[in-house]
This record gives C-alpha cells, structure tokens and sequence, in this order.
C-alpha cells in the first residue's frame, strides 16, 4: 500500500510538473505604433468659379433704353441708398436699397422684368 500511495504521489508530482512547465500563452506584442492615416483626398476646385456678379444676366444702356421706349413691362429698380436715389435716379425708376431686397424688405412686382442698377 505504501508502494502505491508512493506511485500516488509521484503520478501528482508529474502531472503537476507537466501541467505547470507548458509555457504560459504569450501575449501579442505591443505595437507603438499609430493606425494608419487615411489619405486626404485634396479638394480640386474647378479652374474659374463664376462670381456672383457674373452669374447676374447684364444688359446695355442701349438695351435699357430700347426696353423703355417700347413700354416693355419693366420695373428699374436703383439698388442705392435712399439718400443717393434722392439726388439723382432714372427717370421712373423706383428705389429698393440692396440691403432691404437682401433682408426681405422689398420683392419686384409679379409679371414684370426687374432691371437693377446701382450708379
């Protein structure tokens, strides 16, 4: 009995040797290193953007007096100050400050071409 409580034990120390001399797993290694960056697609902007003024259809002074003299329905509108529309304006033209046509202030009558002008 001796002998096999001996084998006992040395059967224990052998599975516990086994067990604890299996290497633990190692972790990944750790990376310094930063995630890779997307690239930054550049924005390509097209050759020439149209500034506001010229996205505005323009007419002559020879187009306006045409337009005026065959009573075409128009409405001239001078886009100045109140004060400069005072001392001098078209002859039928009606004054709307560019401010108040951008606030809201004023609209151009329905069914009428509004001509603008501003000097």
């Amino acid at each position: 009995m001796r002998r096999l409580l001996a084998l006992t034990v040395v059967a224990m120390l052998i599975t516990l040797v086994a067990c604890t001399s299996v290497p633990a797993p190692t972790p990944p290694p750790e990376t310094t290193a930063e995630p890779p960056v997307p690239e930054e697609t550049p924005v390509v902007e097209p050759a020439s953007r149209p500034t506001p003024s010229e996205l505005v259809p323009r007419i002559s002074i020879e187009e306006l007096l045409g337009k005026m003299e065959s009573n075409a329905s128009i409405v001239i509108v001078d886009t100045r100050h109140k004060e400069e529309y005072d001392v001098d304006h078209i002859k039928g033209a009606v004054s709307a400050p560019l401010a108040d046509i951008v606030g809201g202030k004023w609209f151009p009558p329905p069914g009428k071409e509004t001509i603008l002008y501003c000097g």
